[in-house]
């Protein structure tokens, strides 16, 4: 895809990215938002508008296509890769960012 030759509304950037972080799904909010199909849609929606805004093509496409998926039922979330193993054997990431067992 080429570069725009007329750039977009910079007023727009701070926009998008207010929309981005008001529809990211932050930690205490992932168990309950993560299989969610429309706002999983809505935040690739958001970041595929805030990565186009800042020139990024390519990841736009992939980040909307990526809505689009969630939104027809192509994507679904995993589940946690934890489920169902014993509580000893569960790695997590300490305050400092190391894994602790």
């Amino acid at each position: 895809m080429a570069a725009p030759t007329d750039p977009l509304n910079p007023s727009a950037i701070p926009l998008a990215q207010a929309l981005l972080d008001s529809l990211r799904i932050h930690e205490h909010q992932w168990h309950r938002l993560k299989g969610s199909a429309h706002h999983r849609a809505a935040e690739q929606a958001a970041a595929g508008l805030n990565q186009l805004l800042h020139g990024q093509e390519q990841a736009a496409l992939a980040s909307l296509q990526t809505a689009v998926a969630w939104l027809k039922g192509e994507l679904r979330d995993p589940g946690c890769p934890d489920r169902g193993k014993p509580p000893s054997t569960i790695r997590t990431a300490g305050h400092d960012g190391r894994v602790v067992k």
